[in-house]
């Protein structure tokens, strides 16, 4: 009960008693005064017992008020015991995510060296396969021409032999000959006194068109296509072919040093650049890319 209410009560209560008093003086005068005094005296009476009553009842609301203060007080304690509690919880989530933002920024600079560490590492790898297919190509250059230089050193060895061959019979027809030698180049005939005005026909071992056939380089070209049993070939008469010659068919391996025989083929029809003819004694199955050659100088090389 608040302290205006209270106020109020007691203001009530005096003003009753003295209407109560008023009234009873009043009557006091009139001629049944000890009835009415009565009558005023019970209800003096029962407005004491209604004023004991409301001030019994503001006094247990005023323990009540009292109580529900308390209480309140009681939960504003925990409350503020809780918001502190908060605050505490609050300064700690505000610590922990300071610490992991400054975790999140360390840890996006590695990201980020790592990605650039990365670009290093894939350029200098983009680089060292750029390199990689240079060496390849040098290297496959180099071996087609350490290919083409064995091949040629070959070809002069077997020709060298040739003349060695060829320089050794004509040392020895020249040392089988006795007296003066007139060989007649235009006619092929050497004039050996043997006796008085005898003249012998003399024929050289070595052919003219074999000398030089042996002088020559060999044709090499590559097969351009294939249509059953006809081939094409990637030189002509330009390179020296001609109809009727032949030509070695081979394909070279890595696998092996020595290369694949695969068959012979006979030149039928030729142009400039190139030439086209039969496949004879077939060895093995044709295909483009596969190497030519001409058989008068695999023949040369003994």
């Amino acid at each position: 009960m608040s302290v205006l209410t209270k106020v109020f009560v007691v203001l009530l209560t005096v003003l009753s008693i003295s209407l109560s008093m008023f009234v009873i003086a009043a009557f006091a005068k009139q001629e049944k005064w000890m009835e009415s005094t009565g009558d005023w005296k019970a209800a003096a009476l029962d407005a004491q017992a209604k004023e004991r009553t409301v001030s019994a009842n503001a006094a247990l609301e005023q323990q009540r008020a009292l109580a529900r203060q308390l209480e309140a007080e009681r939960q504003i304690s925990e409350l503020q015991d809780s918001l502190r509690e908060k605050d505490t919880d609050i300064t700690e989530f505000v610590e922990q995510i300071a610490g992991l933002q400054n975790q999140l920024t360390v840890e996006q600079s590695q990201v980020t060296s790592a990605q650039h560490l990365k670009e290093l590492i894939q350029a200098s790898f983009n680089s060292e396969k750029e390199f990689s297919a240079r060496l390849s190509l040098r290297n496959n250059e180099l071996e087609r021409r350490n290919t083409d230089l064995n091949d040629r050193v070959k070809e002069l060895t077997s020709q060298l032999a040739m003349a060695q061959s060829r320089v050794m019979a004509l040392k020895e027809q020249i040392a089988g000959m006795s007296g003066g030698t007139t060989m007649a180049s235009t006619t092929g005939t050497v004039q050996i006194p043997g006796g008085p005005g005898i003249v012998q026909p003399y024929t050289p071992s070595v052919a003219p068109a074999q000398v030089v056939s042996a002088m020559t380089s060999p044709i090499r070209g590559e097969i351009t296509g294939v249509n059953g049993g006809i081939a094409e070939i990637s030189v002509g008469s330009a390179d020296g072919v001609a109809p009727g010659m032949e030509f070695m068919l081979y394909r070279s391996t890595s696998k092996s040093s020595q290369p694949e025989y695969l068959g012979t083929l006979r030149i039928t029809r030729v142009e400039a650049n190139r030439s086209a003819g039969v496949v004879e004694q077939a060895n093995g199955e044709i295909r483009r890319g596969d190497t030519a050659r001409d058989v008068a100088s695999f023949a040369l090389r003994g």
